[in-house]
C-alpha cells in the first residue's frame, strides 16, 4: 500500500494557528456584541466556529497519524480489503482511503466538520460585510460642508 500521508509538524502548526485564531476571535466577539455591534461579534464568533471545526479535522488526523489502515478498516470494514492507499486533504481536512478500483471512501475525520466549517465560514463573511456596510452607513456625514471660494 502506498501512502501520501502528510508530516505531523504541519499538522500541529495548524490545529495551533486555528486554536489561537478561534480564541482571538472569540475575544473580540463577545466584547463586541457586550457594545452593540452584533454583526461584528457575530463574524467573529462564527469565525471562531470554524477555525475550532478546522482544528478538530486536523487534530482527527493527528490522532489517526500511526493508525491510518486501522481508520480506513474502521470506517468501511467491508471495502477495506480494496484498500490500495490513502491521501488526506488539509482543506478541508479530510483521510481519503483509495480503492484499487478508482473509488475512495472517507475515514478518521468526522463528516460533519465540512459542512460545519463551510457553513460557519459564510456566515462570518456575510456578517462582516454586514458590519463593514454598517460602519461605513454610521460614519458617512450627512451633509458635506461646501467650500465658498
Amino acid at each position: 500500500m502506498t501512502s501520501s500521508y502528510p508530516a505531523v509538524l504541519p499538522l500541529l502548526l495548524g490545529i495551533v494557528t486555528a486554536a489561537v485564531a478561534a480564541f482571538a476571535l472569540v475575544g473580540h466577539g463577545f466584547p463586541a456584541i457586550g457594545r452593540g455591534a452584533m454583526a461584528r461579534g457575530g463574524a467573529a464568533l462564527s469565525g471562531a466556529t470554524a477555525a475550532l471545526a478546522y482544528a478538530w479535522g486536523l487534530v482527527s488526523l493527528v490522532l489517526d497519524e500511526s493508525g491510518t489502515a486501522q481508520a480506513c478498516r474502521d470506517a468501511n470494514p467491508s471495502l477495506f480489503g480494496q484498500v490500495s492507499g490513502y491521501s488526506v486533504s488539509y482543506l478541508p481536512p479530510a483521510l481519503n482511503c483509495r480503492m484499487a478500483s478508482g473509488g475512495s471512501y472517507p475515514a478518521a475525520v468526522p463528516g460533519f466538520l465540512t459542512p460545519v466549517m463551510t457553513v460557519c465560514a459564510v456566515i462570518a463573511v456575510t456578517l462582516a460585510l454586514l458590519a463593514v456596510a454598517e460602519h461605513r452607513g454610521t460614519t458617512r456625514p450627512e451633509h458635506r460642508e461646501q467650500r465658498k471660494t
